[in-house]
Parts: structure tokens; C-alpha cells; sequence
């Protein structure tokens, strides 16, 4: 796990080991305290989560929503993409991870729309992070930080919309060192990438 400044931001980048080292940690705090028979994940990062999660409960179904929140670096009116496809949660302990909870519209959207009307007995929320800003507090989650998460399922995301923040300020082949040491992704394939979606 590593924490880093540039340009006045933090940056936290997380490895695989730092997330299942996360993931133990939020699933120690789970199971002191509630027995889940279902498992929601939001997509996208919610998702791999969940399905860490399922496994250490040894649960062999877990299910998704899409939600989106994000617009770049703006945030917009969350809007669901993909709806649960089970129909009816009737006496379910609903388990709703993501990733992290931001600004807790995404998970105050999928509490209000998806789950609540399809009636579980009950319904707890798990992240690995939450931001101190956050609107909504999950039931278990692991460390709150305000740095700018580098989660090892968005690598080739981070390098799209910092190249773009980071070229306005900073010399291209600065701006490439700074965000393979941010990513761990190789500078060949960063610069490729910030090729691409310039245009160039």
C-alpha cells in the first residue's frame, strides 16, 4: 500500500495483496456481527469485493448492480445500469458491498431503488474505504482516507483521467514516470494509452 503526493493530492495505491489483505479485515468485521445469505455487489469495484467476500463466507452466489455516479471527474446524478436480476429478496439478510463510499449516493440509490423494494428482512452495507465527506456511513467498512484510491481493477482508468489532468501541468515524460509509480502499469503501454486518447 502506498500513499503518495503529487501536484497537492494524495494518491493511495493499492495492490492485490493490499486488498485481500483489506477484504479479511472487512469480512472479520462482518461476521462478528451479521449472518448474510445474499451478497450484492456494485459494479464495478463492489463487485470484486463481493465475490472476495463470498468466498470467505463460502457462499457460492453473488449478485450485481450497476450503478453510476461518476462522469469523469464530475460527479452526476447516480442512474442504475444494471438492475438486480433476482426479483425478491422476502426474508433475505442482504449484504450490499462496494468499493468504497464517496459521496454515498451510490449506495443510498441501490438502498432506495433496488433493494428495499424487493422487502429483506434486513439490509447492511460493507465497503473497504469510505471518504470523510461521504453521505452515507456503511455498517462495516475498513479505513476512511481522503486520498484519491488506486484500486488494482481501475489501473488503466486512473491513467486516462490523471494523464489528462496531469499533461496540463507537468512535461509528457513526467507525466508518464509519475503515473507508472501511481498505477504500477508499464511506461510503454502508459504512453500508448495517453497517445490514444489524445488523439495523437
Amino acid at each position: 500500500m502506498a500513499l503518495l503526493a503529487l501536484n497537492g493530492q494524495k494518491y493511495l495505491a493499492l495492490s492485490w495483496r493490499d486488498v485481500e489483505s483489506l477484504v479479511d479485515r472487512l469480512y472479520n468485521a462482518i461476521v462478528r456481527g451479521y449472518e448474510p445469505n445474499v451478497i450484492i455487489g456494485v459494479l464495478r469495484g463492489g463487485i470484486v469485493v463481493a465475490n472476495l467476500l463470498s468466498d470467505l463466507f463460502g457462499m457460492q452466489e453473488v449478485y450485481a448492480i450497476g450503478c453510476r455516479s461518476y462522469r469523469d471527474m464530475e460527479r452526476s446524478e447516480v442512474r442504475i445500469y444494471h438492475d438486480l436480476v433476482r426479483g425478491e429478496l422476502r426474508g433475505k439478510n442482504v449484504l450490499l458491498v462496494d468499493d468504497v463510499s464517496d459521496s454515498g449516493n451510490t449506495l443510498t440509490t441501490a438502498i432506495e431503488h433496488v433493494i428495499t423494494p424487493r422487502s429483506p428482512s434486513t439490509v447492511k452495507t460493507a465497503t473497504l474505504h469510505i471518504k470523510p465527506w461521504t453521505s452515507y456511513i456503511p455498517d462495516f467498512y475498513v479505513e476512511t482516507t481522503d486520498a484519491w484510491i488506486i484500486y488494482p481493477w481501475e489501473r488503466m482508468e486512473t491513467v486516462r483521467i490523471l494523464g489528462r489532468r496531469f499533461m496540463r501541468s507537468m512535461a509528457s515524460e513526467d507525466v508518464v514516470r509519475e503515473l507508472s509509480k501511481l498505477t504500477r502499469v508499464s511506461e510503454e503501454v502508459i504512453k500508448r494509452v495517453l497517445e490514444e486518447s489524445s488523439g495523437g
